[in-house]
């Protein structure tokens, strides 16, 4: 299943796990291998103080706009992922 919100696509499963994983797909279209890295690590960190993390869900995140156009990719990621969460949980319940 798919979610887009601000920058940031997610590609989401469930996985059968009681912990999610994510997947980082940055193409070189986004930037030079600097900015790849930087992004990567910041949305690392970001799924690290997520609340999807206690949920058993797959979630690959790709950039859906260049580094340039990027704003905020951190916030960006966060709002995905609360979004995620919200929507993960209406559904378990």
């Amino acid at each position: 299943m798919k979610l887009v919100s601000g920058g940031v696509r997610l590609v989401y499963a469930t996985n059968g796990l009681h912990h999610a994983r994510i997947g980082l797909a940055v193409s070189r279209k986004y930037g030079n291998a600097v900015q790849r890295n930087r992004l990567k690590r910041l949305w690392r960190e970001c799924f690290r103080s997520s609340p999807v993390r206690s949920l058993g869900v797959d979630v690959l995140a790709i950039p859906v706009c260049p580094e340039a156009r990027m704003k905020h990719p951190r916030e960006d990621l966060q709002r995905a992922l609360e979004s995620l969460s919200g929507k993960l949980r209406r559904n378990i319940l």
